[in-house]
């Protein structure tokens, strides 16, 4: 059975398939012995067969066959060494336990290929039970990206080739998408969501705002690469580890008490650089840290309900007070709000 172009390749995928079949077949070739196995055009073919033959991973060889043309792939007389660790092989697939549920389906199906080509190059006894699985995460309401897999490829390929896509957005259910012209410079995953860290630019490719931007993978309607470079643009920082919160603003000070009853779960975690936590003779904990977004720090807070109290700053207090009024006043109301 033939290898089929999956119809969303990118162009250096498709060459590496013809690569691939080239070098494990190990044969003599026509053009259409190639289109048929790679179930697709001989235009096609022909157009990926002049690439391969100015690369410098092996020697394309040309002959002629009657009126057919016959193609060989010359395999370099200098192999690189290849070096595989089990216990490496198997670390990536514990990682590929953890986190594959966030990839589209798609994609797992070429992690789990790329394992078990490596994993041949194994003794036997290393390469037992590879694929048996080892971890297992549990995320409640997660989200299939699944249907968001030609637009992952497309950003991803903007950010390996500094280019700047055309993408249509939908920040929020009850607005209409918009089109922004967008530089996508790192891939973030946070709170079991993919979000893209990038610049919204100027048509000719000028960052409008000083902070980047995030966009979530799966609001986005249309993505689309354009021809306008983005290398001038700068890589966002890493504010993952710095203070809390992911949204750009100013940084503030924050204290939070936690009842015993969550203490141990909050003082086992690195909240941020700066964060000092201080034992309280009842039991409790007090953790002091830097924090770059209000809006997340109230959302985190509130979702310990009554087992914990910010302390300061007097402004972040009242906030998060008026909001637990609010949801006071509508659970006594005895009916939801239509």
């Amino acid at each position: 059975m033939g290898i089929k172009w999956d119809k969303d390749a990118t162009p250096s995928g498709k060459l590496l398939s013809l690569y691939t079949l080239l070098l494990i077949k190990g044969k003599e070739m026509s053009l259409g012995e190639l289109a048929r196995e790679l179930k697709c055009s001989k235009q096609s073919v022909s157009r990926m067969l002049d690439q391969l033959e100015a690369s410098q991973y092996g020697k394309l060889l040309r002959y002629k066959r009657g009126k057919e043309a016959i193609y060989h792939l010359e395999r370099p007389k200098k192999l690189p060494l290849l070096s595989l660790n089990a216990e490496g092989l198997h670390q990536l697939a514990l990682c590929r336990d953890f986190l594959i549920h966030l990839l589209p389906e798609s994609i797992r199906n070429s992690v789990d290929a790329t394992l078990r080509q490596a994993s041949a190059y194994l003794p036997e006894q290393e390469g037992a039970d590879f694929f048996t699985t080892q971890g297992h995460s549990y995320v409640k309401g997660h989200i299939d990206y699944t249907p968001f897999q030609k637009l992952l490829q497309t950003l991803t390929q903007a950010i390996k080739t500094n280019k700047i896509c055309s993408v249509r957005y939908q920040p929020h259910l009850r607005e209409d998408a918009r089109t922004y012209l967008y530089a996508p410079k790192r891939l973030l995953a946070y709170h079991e969501t993919l979000r893209f860290v990038g610049w919204i630019v100027t048509p000719e490719g000028k960052a409008l705002y000083d902070e980047p931007t995030v966009f979530l993978l799966h609001r986005m309607k249309e993505v689309s690469l354009t021809r306008t470079n983005a290398i001038n643009l700068p890589d966002p920082e890493d504010k993952s580890k710095s203070a809390f919160g992911l949204i750009s603003g100013e940084l503030f000070t924050v204290a939070v008490r936690f009842e015993p009853f969550s203490a141990l779960y909050v003082s086992e975690r690195k909240w941020s650089a700066d964060q000092k936590i201080e034992q309280n003779e009842d039991g409790s904990i007090t953790l002091t840290m830097t924090a770059r977004s209000d809006i997340e720090v109230i959302s985190w807070v509130l979702g310990f309900g009554d087992k914990a109290e910010i302390l300061s700053p007097d402004w972040l207090r009242e906030e998060v007070a008026e909001k637990v009024r609010a949801m006071a006043e509508r659970y006594n109301s005895g009916k939801s709000e239509e």
